[in-house]
């Protein structure tokens, strides 16, 4: 991908998103490269690892870029976003100025790689939606499927209802995607869309979600790049509920990961 005066190359190592930005990262281009960085972070491989030496910083200010999808990154779908900076005076004008302030560095690409923690037991569901009056039924559905299949029978009464509850919410003309996910003891369910929710929207449908989770939760947006957001609920699974997992034949509505 090129720009003005910006390039990113994108390339897949180990499992792992690597991105080099070459040029001069500015006001004009500054979207763009967060842009990239999300898109690659919602590509969900197990981290993103962003080469820096050959980018040149307008003003140290900009590199706040970085803080904002380790955050979001964090966030959902909870991947990690790592620095690789074998420049001297660059690394230490980025630790003088606190920039990155949460981010690990690396002085090697192969070494950003090697630190990424691999997250055990993922599984995860990507289900296109009907565009019609049934979604929310459909939705509540392929829930229901992936509890019963990752073994959760406690969230039985409590996902599929957080996946009605996203879905009426979300009016958007393009076909929606469900996405749910489930690492260690959280799993999460969420739906990538165009729609913007204001914030009077967001606190009708926290307050509904509150009312349906019996556990834990979180909720939030991330940007997923080219307009779209990912609108998610984050919900703790106790760790006492868990059964044997179920074999699903319906093999066409999961996908699983490694």
């Amino acid at each position: 991908m090129a720009g003005d005066s910006l390039d990113v190359d994108v390339r897949e190592q180990n499992g792992v998103l690597v991105v080099r930005f070459s040029g001069r990262l500015d006001w004009t281009t500054y979207m763009r490269a967060q842009d990239v960085l999300l898109d690659c972070a919602t590509k969900e491989l197990v981290g993103v690892v962003v080469e820096l030496d050959e980018l040149v910083a307008e003003s140290p200010a900009l590199l706040v870029l970085f803080d904002v999808v380790w955050l979001s990154a964090a966030h959902w779908p909870g991947i990690s976003l790592s620095l690789v900076v074998s420049d001297h005076r660059l690394r230490s004008t980025l630790e003088s100025r606190g920039l990155p302030r949460h981010i690990p560095m690396h002085s090697t690409t192969s070494a950003a790689v090697a630190a990424v923690v691999r997250l055990r037991h993922e599984d995860r569901v990507d289900a296109a939606l009907p565009t019609c009056r049934c979604l929310p039924h459909v939705a509540e559905r392929i829930t229901e499927r992936a509890c019963e299949r990752w073994g959760i029978q406690s969230m039985l009464d409590v996902a599929p209802q957080v996946a009605v509850e996203l879905v009426s919410h979300v009016e958007d003309d393009s076909p929606l995607t469900l996405m749910l996910r489930m690492r260690g003891d959280k799993l999460s369910v969420a739906v990538r869309t165009t729609t913007r929710f204001d914030l009077k929207q967001w606190h009708i449908m926290r307050h509904n979600v509150a009312s349906i989770a019996v556990c834990n939760f979180s909720m939030g947006e991330t940007p997923a790049g080219g307009g779209r957001q990912v609108i998610w609920a984050l919900l703790d699974v106790p760790e006492d509920s868990r059964r044997p997992p179920i074999a699903v034949p319906e093999a066409a509505v999961f996908t699983h990961q490694a």
